[in-house]
């Protein structure tokens, strides 16, 4: 049927060049958008350089050694503990005056170790390391202060000079003859037992050698 009839040949004939048509269009379809995904990618991922060589997005350093800040979440700061006890030595002359009780230059003058308690809270630690302090009152060796932080001003010149920056603290004031007339001043902070406010003292009365190493001989 397919021989004898010309018109059957020329459906047949154009169905398959409709067919192979499709068929070539979806090819090259296929190819265009296959090709252009890489480039598409490849443009997005890379990042331009700037004229150092550097990526823009990696941080750089300044001429004074400081790193440039870049986008995102910036790291935490790394926090430093500030040392528990500090020495040094009161500000100005060791006169009385305004800053300095005539008490303490008094007691610095008798050589004595002047011990120094600032608080702020009624709390329990405060509370009890103000009674450890207060345990040294009538040794002849010592002279015992104890003031709120919010009198902290009448003894400036002593806590100003060890740098006093936050409460409780204790101060203990080595005796004149032990620092050759100059006054050398330690302090510490926080919660110490009965033990340790007494080490603090014993330690501002010593008068061996210092090089002593960490170890027995």
């Amino acid at each position: 049927m397919l021989n004898d009839n010309p018109v059957a040949q020329i459906a047949v004939l154009g169905a398959l060049a409709v067919i192979v048509g499709f068929l070539l269009l979806t090819r090259v379809a296929g190819k265009s958008g296959g090709s252009g995904s890489p480039a598409t990618s490849a443009t997005t991922s890379s990042a331009p350089a700037t004229p150092d060589g550097a990526s823009t997005g990696a941080p750089t350093a300044s001429a004074t050694g400081t790193v440039a800040p870049t986008t995102g979440s910036p790291s935490a700061p790394s926090a430093t503990a500030p040392p528990t006890a500090t020495t040094a030595s009161p500000v100005g002359a060791f006169v009385a005056g305004p800053g300095l009780p005539g008490a303490v230059v008094k007691a610095y003058a008798d050589d004595k170790a002047v011990v120094l308690f600032v608080f702020r809270h009624p709390g329990i630690d405060d509370a009890a390391v103000r009674a450890s302090v207060e345990r040294l009152r009538g040794r002849s060796d010592l002279a015992v202060f104890v003031t709120h932080a919010a009198h902290i001003a009448r003894y400036a010149r002593i806590t100003e000079g060890v740098d006093v920056n936050r409460v409780p603290a204790l101060i203990v004031l080595r005796p004149r003859h032990l620092t050759h007339g100059t006054p050398v001043a330690s302090v510490s902070y926080g919660f110490r037992g009965r033990d340790s406010v007494e080490q603090a003292v014993r330690n501002a009365l010593y008068k061996g050698p210092s090089d002593l190493p960490y170890y027995p001989r």
